[in-house]
């Protein structure tokens, strides 16, 4: 799935998403190909064929790889894009981020270190 240039990613857009709403804390893998929303807490690991959204508010201790992902809210862990990664301005993400694009809104946190390469991301930022 190409994206051309200034084009968003919106997990609405790519069907219906899955949501680990707010309030609910989820423990575990989740795994799968079909959009992922998080806007509650979640422990454990990601890995997703498909776009993951975590909104502004939303607490990931997790190793996440999907294939857009898109962070608003605070990600402890290694974040993996195979096209793109985005960190919008409330974005807090310690970790280490792999992509062949990323995107970072001015305001947007980063505690970690940034491993671009052209094509698809690798399994792991420290790779």
């Amino acid at each position: 799935m190409a994206r051309g240039s200034g084009e968003r990613l919106d997990v609405r857009q790519a069907g219906t998403a899955t949501v680990i709403a707010r309030g609910t804390r989820f423990e575990g893998q989740v795994s799968g190909n079909r959009p992922v929303r998080i806007e509650g807490t979640l422990k454990g690991g990601v890995r997703l064929d498909a776009p993951l959204e975590i909104v502004e508010g939303a607490e990931v201790e997790a190793e996440v790889h999907a294939t857009v992902v898109r962070v608003g809210g605070s990600v402890t862990g290694n974040v993996t894009g195979g096209e793109l990664v985005e960190l919008l301005a409330s974005a807090v993400v310690k970790g280490d981020v792999a992509a062949p694009a990323l995107h970072v809104v001015e305001g947007a946190k980063l505690e970690g270190r940034v491993l671009m390469r052209a094509g698809k991301a690798g399994d792991s930022p420290a790779g």
